[in-house]
């Protein structure tokens, strides 16, 4: 068994979203938490525009814990991601997006399996939050996950594929910033720019280092459904955005292998255009959104392989 984690950080960013922020934090002053443990909450206010500090003052006050906001002028998710790292004291740090609804016994979940496995890093299950709108019956495993849903089973497992992680719901310990000290600012969603996986490449850059990420079934949170998130337009720039950080993820590419994932990806693009096509004929709308899925990610690879060459390192995420 290990040592008993004895601080955690929570960390939330957010840009221009207060009434989403506000269930979060509401949803979080429900918690059950475990003894023994010093806990902090700290929210970033990322380039808002919408009162978001003042606006959540009030919930952050009725929390049992310390709990503040800090404003990052500079717009991008990684961008508040890597200062609410630097602003955090806790022995362990976890990450929560702020259109989430956490289930009461989540941090006693998440520290549960840091004490009792050989655990670097936790991440929890997602399941979608259909409060907005009513869920569609073309909804595929596919679609579900590019709406941010993660669910590995009911029991404590170890996973092995960074993408098989989500952002929404990750803790890590701080032991695993020596390895991986940030998230890479080219990657993670800025304003209206979809480009993804700057949470993809932090645990694949911290597994190569030899740290282990396990699944905590109980540590579980409803990940809010937006109307406009059930588009196909939605569905398909977030899909070409994780294409675009899929290339950017890899940093300096071969100018042969460069060749072979453009030709790749054009065919695929092509072939998965005929085939939404052909599901848009036959009026099957399941089949649609998934070869609609599939097309504009191939989209995005190729827009991310047009980038300059060689451009970002993968280490790094510098020139």
């Amino acid at each position: 068994m290990n040592q008993p984690v004895q601080s955690m950080s929570i960390l939330i960013a957010t840009h221009n979203r207060c009434l989403l922020l506000r269930q979060t934090l509401q949803s979080i002053g429900e918690w059950l938490l475990p003894a023994g443990v010093n806990i902090e909450l700290i929210v970033c206010a990322n380039a808002c525009t919408d009162g978001t500090a003042a606006d959540c003052a009030a919930e952050l006050a009725k929390l049992p814990f310390a709990a503040r906001c800090i404003s990052e002028p500079t717009p991008g998710l990684s961008v508040a991601r890597n200062r609410l790292l630097s602003e955090s004291a806790g022995e362990v740090v976890a990450f929560l997006d702020d259109d989430v609804w956490v289930s009461r016994g989540w941090p006693g979940s998440i520290l549960e399996v840091f004490n009792h496995y050989p655990a670097d890093m936790v991440t929890g299950k997602v399941d979608l939050w259909w409060q907005a709108v009513k869920q569609p019956d073309w909804l595929s495993r596919r679609s579900a996950h590019m709406l941010s849903c993660l669910d590995h089973g009911d029991n404590v497992c170890e996973i092995f594929s960074a993408g098989e992680v989500i952002g929404a719901n990750l803790a890590l310990r701080r032991t695993t910033l020596r390895d991986v000290p940030n998230f890479r600012s080219e990657l993670g969603r800025s304003g209206k720019l979809m480009v993804a996986g700057d949470d993809t490449d932090f645990v694949a850059r911290a597994m190569q280092a030899g740290h282990r990420i396990f699944y905590a079934p109980r540590a579980s949170l409803l990940h809010y459904v937006s109307p406009e998130r059930i588009t196909l337009s939605y569905l398909g720039r977030s899909a070409a955005g994780i294409g675009v950080g899929k290339v950017r993820m890899l940093g300096d590419i071969a100018p042969t292998r460069r060749r072979i994932l453009k030709l790749e990806n054009a065919l695929k693009y092509c072939l998965y255009g005929g085939l939404e096509l052909a599901s848009a004929v036959v009026g099957s709308k399941k089949g649609r959104v998934n070869h609609h899925i599939r097309r504009m990610m191939c989209h995005g690879v190729l827009a991310g392989l047009a980038e300059a060459p060689g451009s970002m390192s993968p280490t790094t995420g510098k020139p």
